[in-house]
């Protein structure tokens, strides 16, 4: 089961992909457009949530939030907590924690994606860090880092990547939303957590699969190359 907001809206094609091809999965899609836990005021996500976990009975939750939690949005003055409350990390760090409760009831383990890495330095590593922290002291949790698979040697935001000696681009041009390129990215990493941990491996040939020409990906289009033979 996948829970997020646009960005894993974007990643879930690819990540379903992935750990359906091996054949022995299924996964069902629950992400939501502006979805962040400090959202709650507005949107009851733990009681959103009951039905779609009675309905699917999941074995694991991936889950990913970020940009509606620690960056300068729409409507941000209705968050809690607000990112520039002094007492950020004890309120975020207890909305983790009902997320955990309701989220593992039924003995569901959890693999929290880190958020990916934003063209302004700062943003995601503060919520990465908090993640990182509770990941460390709760074993119902497992964190999955992608920032890997979004930065340079050095560390730094990655807007495209070599792919057979062409630039294709991880990330659309708000430089937060994502491309095929970066679906496949986050798809890759994040699948191979989960299935290494029920002693699995990748089945080669997912990358192809029809996920690619969901048009999800022609909103902000990313500036593909023409397509390999």
């Amino acid at each position: 089961m996948v829970i997020g907001d646009s960005v894993t809206y974007e990643i879930e094609p690819g990540l379903t992909a992935a750990l359906q091809h091996t054949g022995l999965v299924v996964s069902a899609n629950r992400t939501q457009m502006g979805f962040g836990l400090s959202q709650w005021p507005i949107f009851h996500w733990w009681e959103i949530w009951e039905p779609f976990l009675e309905e699917v009975r999941p074995e694991a939750v991936v889950v990913q939030t970020g940009i509606w939690d620690v960056q300068a949005v729409h409507g941000g003055e209705r968050r809690r907590p607000r990112p520039e409350d002094p007492d950020w990390e004890a309120q975020f760090a207890f909305l983790v924690g009902v997320a955990l409760d309701v989220l593992t009831a039924d003995g569901a383990h959890v693999y929290w994606l880190t958020m990916l890495p934003s063209p302004e330095a700062g943003q995601s590593e503060r919520l990465n860090r908090l993640l990182a922290d509770l990941a460390g002291g709760d074993d119902r949790m497992s964190l999955v880092d992608l920032t890997p698979g979004f930065t340079d040697t050095e560390g730094s935001y990655v807007q495209y990547v070599d792919r057979h000696g062409a630039a294709w681009p991880v990330r659309k041009v708000d430089g937060v939303h994502i491309c095929r390129e970066g679906a496949e990215v986050v798809a890759e990493i994040t699948a191979a957590a989960i299935l290494a941990d029920a002693g699995l491996d990748l089945v080669a040939g997912w990358e192809k699969d029809p996920w690619r020409s969901d048009p999800l990906y022609e909103v902000d289009p990313c500036e593909d190359p023409a397509p390999l033979g």
